[in-house]
This record gives structure tokens, C-alpha cells and sequence, in this order.
């Protein structure tokens, strides 16, 4: 390992090893899958018709748990996990798989039953990363494509969906039907998908790409609020790449429990239905994020796929910069820096409160563990660095080479640093080593100093990253000087640990911007007397130099902080900048920054922004002014449903006995997604009342929605040492519904109760999802670290009051001695 490139921290367990891609020696060119669902066994029957081309006379399928009723073709193994397939000699074969599964993951079916009868009934696959082996016999993983057929019998009140074009839907008599569905481009395993629902269908071209738009019978008013801009974002990400969408069809599916936000499956996207909203939701809610970061997809991850695992970021990281580049396009520049701000705050979470990897390593043992905020925000934000390295032309030209040299197979990260190179003549192998395969990111603070007598601005930046970091970056800021009314702009190139500039000026500047466009990823802390982040609030022109005055305010405190904070809320025109004056006025908890608060929920009408102050508000334990207030937002209709939301939440936080009721309303209140019934058993939760428990308790159950269970798992954790917190996380940690369980790993996260060990373990070992086990893992030696350090710190003590008794006895000795002297 090279010495200025760092691994990271508490990431890898001791038991992790190099991941290195599967090794095969056959290649599968087709892949016909015939299969029925029975809904009452909840099972999958099929015959899989595989046609491949071997070079030893062997292949190998994923198959996990299935009964192997026949192979057809060639002699065979099965061990329970996989089929060996012993072929009659080397070449191109064709062999038929019928078999049963009843899928504990990789297939979900959503039915009604005694807690929902009136439920849609739905059944729907999702395989990423490597679940599909788990009902379907195939090779499970990334680095292999092929062409499929889904042939999909299911009972005549379903339609189905799935990758490609249908070309036949035929009545087999019996209340069956059978739905033919044909892919004929290769994609990768993963990417396959069937749903099949009681749906409302809507259709249109746009450049010859028909787009349908697929969801819940009865929901097809929201389809306009939800999806009328995937044309847009197809025309788009066309011209951008300069690579026209690459099939002749893209859907979006929307169904009930999904486990994520939506799966790129391949022309097929399936998104959660919660996604889908009315009018009144549409004031603060959009799936424009969640459409465009899927709709990139088709290009990076369908198109070209990463060909193995720790190569993820090349699906993720695009799709998550492409989905803010869209942005950029259709609501302009300072809505994108704020959403780049909001990527950089979303990693330095997981960095600072769970661990650092580079954004490649082959040091992991779940694929899923890699799907993290390494591989979405902070990848997306090593994009946009890159970018701004090489320049735009080249990272698009870049970018269009890429897509056709991989046009419908796998690439790594060195496949798309050549591409770059070429594109723009320069070497990145230093850039890469720094911001892929390190983990950490540069942290800066900068400070300044004026020297009147020279008439001169001296400035430090110095580079403060960790041991988990590489020790220097070779990167280059932006700093604007505000000098009067104009702005001298200096490029620093950072190299050593410190770097110090000396910028002559005609007086003394009233503010330093410091990288205002965000061009490279950092952590950033400049020094800042008070008042000029007042003068910088008011007057810099950039939205992310007037949120870091804005922070900068909010950690000083004191009257005038609060008038310029108060100021910012009522008038600035970024609504981003506004909520975050907001949260810095909550962050001062003084009587005037309440008072402030209170009086621009009477001045600002933007939701986003009384978002912002309502949550605020939170901070005011015990006010009974500011809890009528929060009550009447609860209570009034015209308010948005996240504001509403974001209002019971900071009411539960007053710890007002009698605001109680408030909320117990408030869990009957119609939203979209349920966010305001969430919203109220997060409030009751918050308090930590006696009676909350038992309300909180009351929202555990399979009868609630997943959103209300999810909420109020998680706020079990508000009620530290009562034993039936413990018999509760106990029984959820076996729910089906991985949502659910998700909620019990961060509710034991914040309890760090050693009597939840026993339940992380189990969840660690035996989760059906990945990404639970990690988690639950991490928590579970996050705990017991916890504990050592108590026995540690128990035997300090101890040790502690050794000495002082003997200091205690050595004193008497001495006192004894003096006596008898």
C-alpha cells in the first residue's frame, strides 16, 4: 500500500477480507425464465431454459434453498446454495432448471390479511445486490450479461411489468393468464424485475422513447405531480452525455412497501409508492430527486455496469451527481450548490458518527455495506471535484467515450480514469488516489489576517484532515476577497499542510469567501470576527458563503447575531439560506432568538422556510407560548403536511404535559406518506412521559402504516431502561417488514443498552438483509466498546481510590510520626 493512501476507520471487522470479482469459466447468452405464482403458498414455480457457452464443461447457478425438480441437459449437483452443472463437453448448451422456491427475500408479496384486509394485493422482485438467487436459478452477480425472457403466469385480475417489450399476453384458462415479456439487450442480473399489481396505467412519447407510468389502481391523479418531468430529464441526460437513452422504452412502477426508494431495473424502474402525491403535498414535496437519480441509472448501471461490487460508486455516485445536474438545469444554480451542501452534511454524518472507507475497497463482506454515503453523496461530490479538475467539455466528452467503449458491458474505475485522461490530456493518478481509493477528504481552516500598514490580506489555509486521511491533498480553492464594491478572486494551490497568501489591496476587505462554488470536496472552517458575518449575510452575493455566516452566527450567540439571524429568515431570497438562519436561531436558545422565531412564523409564507422555524422552535423546552403556537400549526389545514409534520415533532420536544392531547390529534391527521401520524408518535416519544410509552407501543403493530411503525420503533429508544423497550425491539427485530428492522438497529444505536446485544447478534448473523446485518453488527460492537470503556474507566477509579487511601494512611503515619517527634 502506498503510504499516502489511507484505508480508513472502524469500517472493516477483523474478520474481512479482499473481495476480488467471481472468476467463471462459462458465459450465459440467454436466460428464459417460465414461471407461476402461487399466492396462497407464497412460493415461485419455474423452469429457467439457460442457454450458455462453457470453456471447461462447468457452470455454476445461485440458487438458495430451492427443490430441484429436474435439470435437464447435463448432469448435475446441488448443495443447497448452488447448482454445478457438469456438462457433457465444452462449447454452447442449453439446460433447463425446473424448480420451487419460496423466497424469504428477493421476492416480496404484499397481500391483504387479518391486519389489512382491504389491502391492494402486489407481488414484486427486487435483487440488488445479490437477493435474486434467492427465486430464481442464475448467476448472481454483476460482471456477466445476457439477454432475458420472463414468461410470468400469475391470476387474470394482475397485470404484470418487467424489462423490454411485451409481446404476448395469453388466457390460459383456470383464472390464468400469462405475460411474455422479452429483453433484448444484455443486463446483468440484478437488474432483472417483475411486478405484478392491480394498476392505472399512463403513456407518452417523448423522441420516440415511449414512457409509461405505472401505478396503484386508483392513484393515477398523482401521476402528473410525480413524473411530468421524465421527459424533460430524458432530453436532458441525452444531450448532456451526448448518448441518446439507450432503449426503446422506460417505465416507472410504483408499489406498496417497497424496501428502498426505487431499483433501476433495467427499462422497468420500481419506485415506492409513497412517492406519489396530491396537490398539497406538491408545495414542499417533489419525486423529481428520486425520478432523475433512477432515469441516470439506465445510462450508468444499465448501460455500463460496475463490474464488481467495490466499483459501485460508478452506478451510485453518477446517478446521484447526474440527479443534481438535472437540478441545475431546471431550477437554476443556487438550488444545486444547496443540494451539493446538503451531499457534503450527509457524509460528514456517517464520517464523523460511523466510520471512513475509500470509496473504493475490497475490504467488506455484504455488498450491500458499500451501498453507504460514501458511494451516493460523497461520491457524487468526487465527481463534481473531478469536473472541475479537468473542465466541463472534457468531463462530458469523458463521459460520452465511457458509454460507448462499455456500451451494454461492465467497467471499473480505472476504465473511467483513462477515459478522463484521454479526454483532457491530463494524468489524474494522484486525483483518484486522493479522493478514490483513500478514504477521509481534505478538511481546511482558514483564517486571515489585514495588515494596514502594508495594505495587505494574509491568509492561511491549512490542511487539519486525520490520521484516517491522507496526510495532503493537491487541490486548488477558490477565495473571493470583497473589497468596496468590488471582488478580487485568488486561486490558492494546496500542496503542503499550510499554505499562506498575500493579496495587496486598495483597503481593507469587509468579506473572504472561501471556495463559493464548491469545486472541490472539503470539510471548511474559516475564522470569522462577528461582524463581518453580519455584512456577510446581508450582502455576499454567494448562498454557500452566506450559510457558513449564517453558522458562523448561530455558534456566537448574542443580540445582534439575532437580529442580522432574524433578518436572513424574513428576507433572504434562497429559501435554503432562510431555514438554515432559522436553525441557527434555535441553535442560540437565548429569549430573544425565541422571540425572533415567533415572529417570523408570523412573517414567512415559504413551507420550507416555516419548516425551518417550526423546528426550531423545538429548542424552547418547557415555553407554553411557543407550544400554542406549535399546536396551532398542527391544527390548521393550510399548513403543509411536512410542516405539520416538523411541528409535532418539536412540540414533543417542550415536554408539555398537557400539549399531550395535541398530539394524540394529531395521529389521526390525513398526509401524504403518513408524515404527520409519524410526525406525532416521533413528538410523544420525544416527551418521555410514562403514558408517551404506552402510546408509542400502541403504534408498533402490523396494523399501521410502515412509516407510523418505523417512527415509533425508533422512538422506543426515548425510554432508556424499562424492560419492555427490550421485549419490544426484541419482537420487532423479526418482523418481516426490513424497514421495521432497520428502525430497531438505530433505536438501539441511541439506547446503547447492553440487554440488546443478544438481539444485534442474532440480527447480525441471521438478517435476511444486508445491509440490517451490518448495521446491527456495528451497533452491537459499538456497545460492547462502550462497555469496556466503563470496566476500564470502573478500574481507573478503583485504582484511583487505591492511591488515595494510601495517601490517606501514608498521611496518618506521617501525623503519628509528627506526634510522637
Amino acid at each position: 500500500m502506498r503510504p499516502h493512501i489511507s484505508l480508513g476507520r472502524d469500517f472493516v471487522f477483523p474478520d474481512y477480507r479482499p473481495r476480488y470479482p467471481r472468476q467463471t469459466s462459462f458465459k450465459i447468452e440467454h436466460y428464459r425464465l417460465e414461471f407461476g405464482i402461487n399466492l396462497a403458498e407464497k412460493s415461485i414455480e419455474g423452469t429457467a431454459t439457460i442457454t450458455l457457452d462453457s470453456y471447461d464443461g462447468k457452470a455454476y447457478l445461485d440458487a438458495v434453498d430451492f427443490k430441484i425438480i429436474s435439470v435437464d441437459g447435463c448432469r448435475h449437483h446441488y448443495d443447497g446454495r448452488a447448482i454445478t452443472l457438469l456438462l457433457p463437453q465444452p462449447g454452447r448448451h442449453v439446460v433447463k432448471v425446473s424448480y420451487k422456491a419460496w423466497p424469504r427475500t428477493g421476492v416480496f408479496f404484499i397481500l391483504p390479511d387479518k391486519h389489512n384486509p382491504d389491502r391492494q394485493p402486489f407481488v414484486w422482485s427486487h435483487g440488488e445486490p445479490e437477493y435474486h438467487r434467492n427465486w430464481m436459478p442464475i448467476y448472481d452477480y454483476p460482471n456477466m450479461k445476457f439477454t432475458t425472457e420472463l414468461l410470468i403466469t400469475v391470476p387474470e385480475m394482475f397485470e404484470t411489468v418487467s424489462n423490454g417489450e411485451l409481446v404476448e399476453v395469453r388466457n390460459l384458462g383456470g383464472g390464468l393468464r400469462r405475460w411474455h415479456w422479452v429483453m433484448d439487450k444484455p443486463h446483468t442480473a440484478y437488474l432483472v424485475s417483475f411486478v405484478a399489481g392491480v394498476f392505472d396505467r399512463v403513456e407518452e412519447y417523448i423522441d420516440g422513447v415511449k414512457l409509461e407510468y405505472i401505478v396503484p389502481r386508483g392513484q393515477r391523479e398523482f401521476v402528473k405531480n410525480s413524473f411530468s418531468k421524465t421527459g424533460d430529464m430524458l432530453r436532458f441526460f441525452s444531450s448532456y452525455l451526448d448518448y441518446p437513452y439507450p432503449f426503446k422504452v422506460y417505465r416507472q412502477v410504483c408499489v406498496p412497501e417497497f424496501v428502498v426508494g426505487g431499483m433501476e431495473n433495467t427499462t422497468a424502474a420500481t419506485l415506492t409508492e409513497l412517492t406519489l402525491h396530491d396537490d398539497h403535498a406538491h408545495m414542499d414535496f417533489s419525486s423529481d430527486p428520486l425520478v432523475a437519480h433512477e432515469l441516470a441509472h439506465q445510462w450508468f448501471g444499465d448501460l455500463v455496469t460496475c463490474r464488481d461490487w467495490s466499483h459501485i460508486w460508478l452506478n451510485e455516485s453518477f446517478a446521484t451527481y447526474l440527479e443534481n445536474l438535472y437540478l441545475l438545469h431546471d431550477k437554476g444554480r443556487d438550488e444545486f450548490l444547496y443540494e451539493l451542501h446538503n451531499d457534503l452534511t450527509s457524509y460528514l454524518e456517517e464520517y464523523q458518527k460511523r466510520y471512513s472507507r475509500p470509496i473504493v475497497t475490497r475490504l467488506y463482506k455484504y455488498p450491500e455495506e458499500l451501498f453507504d454515503r460514501h458511494a451516493y453523496p460523497k461520491g457524487g461530490l468526487v465527481l463534481h471535484t473531478i469536473k472541475n479538475i479537468v473542465g466541463e467539455e472534457a468531463f462530458r466528452k469523458a463521459l460520452k467515450n465511457y458509454l460507448q467503449a462499455h456500451a451494454f458491458a461492465t467497467a471499473d474505475t480505472e476504465d473511467l480514469r483513462r477515459a478522463l485522461e484521454q479526454a483532457s490530456g491530463m494524468f489524474l493518478e494522484h486525483v483518484f488516489e486522493q479522493l478514490v481509493y483513500s478514504a477521509g477528504h481534505p478538511a481546511l481552516k482558514v483564517s486571515y489576517k489585514w495588515d494596514e500598514e502594508k495594505s495587505e490580506l494574509r491568509l492561511s489555509v491549512k490542511q487539519s484532515q486525520g490520521e484516517d486521511s491522507p496526510q495532503t491533498y493537491s487541490l486548488d480553492i477558490d477565495v473571493h476577497v470583497h473589497v468596496g464594491g468590488e471582488v478580487v478572486t485568488r486561486t490558492v494551490s494546496l500542496e503542503e499542510r499550510e499554505t499562506t497568501l498575500s493579496i495587496r489591496l486598495v483597503e481593507r476587505p469587509w468579506h473572504v469567501c472561501v471556495d463559493p462554488e464548491m469545486k472541490v470536496i472539503r470539510s471548511l472552517e474559516v475564522e470569522r470576527p462577528v461582524e463581518e458575518c453580519i455584512q456577510a449575510v446581508m450582502r455576499c452575493p454567494h448562498i454557500l458563503c452566506r450559510i457558513d455566516a449564517v453558522k458562523s452566527l448561530g455558534k456566537h450567540g448574542g443580540w445582534r447575531a439575532v437580529e442580522a439571524l432574524e433578518s436572513v429568515v424574513v428576507n433572504d431570497a434562497f429559501w435554503g439560506v432562510a431555514y438554515q438562519a432559522a436553525k441557527a436561531l434555535g441553535e442560540i436558545k437565548s429569549t430573544e432568538a425565541c422571540q425572533a422565531l415567533l415572529r417570523c412564523l408570523d412573517k414567512v409564507a415559504h413551507p420550507k422556510v416555516r419548516r425551518g422555524v417550526v423546528e426550531a422552535l423545538g429548542a424552547f423546552e418547557s415555553d407554553m407560548s411557543v407550544a400554542e403556537r406549535l399546536a396551532a400549526v398542527i391544527e390548521d389545514k393550510r399548513e403543509s403536511y411536512y410542516v405539520r409534520q416538523s411541528a409535532c415533532i418539536s412540540l414533543g420536544r417542550l415536554k408539555i404535559r398537557e400539549m399531550l392531547e395535541v398530539l394524540k390529534r394529531a395521529l389521526t391527521y390525513p398526509s401524504h406518506a403518513h408524515v404527520i401520524s409519524a410526525g406525532a408518535v416521533t413528538g410523544i416519544a420525544e416527551t418521555g412521559f410514562d403514558e408517551a410509552l404506552k402510546l408509542v407501543s400502541e403504534m408498533l403493530g402490523p396494523k399501521h402504516p410502515t412509516p407510523v411503525r418505523v417512527a415509533a420503533t425508533v422512538g422506543l429508544a426515548k425510554f432508556p431502561g424499562r424492560p419492555e423497550v427490550v421485549e419490544h425491539l426484541t419482537k420487532l427485530s423479526e418482523d418481516g417488514n426490513e424497514r421495521v428492522r432497520h428502525a430497531v438497529v438505530a433505536a438501539a444505536r441511541e439506547l446503547m443498552d447492553p440487554k440488546l446485544l443478544p438481539v444485534l447478534d442474532r440480527m447480525a448473523e441471521r438478517d435476511l438483509n444486508e445491509r440490517v446485518r451490518r448495521t446491527a453488527r456495528e451497533v452491537a460492537k459499538k456497545i460492547r466498546d462502550h462497555l469496556e470503556r466503563g470496566v476500564e474507566y470502573k478500574l481507573l477509579r478503583e485504582e484511583l481510590e487505591k492511591v488515595r487511601e494510601e495517601n490517606r494512611r501514608l498521611s496518618e503515619r506521617l501525623f503519628r510520626v509528627e506526634g510522637k517527634l
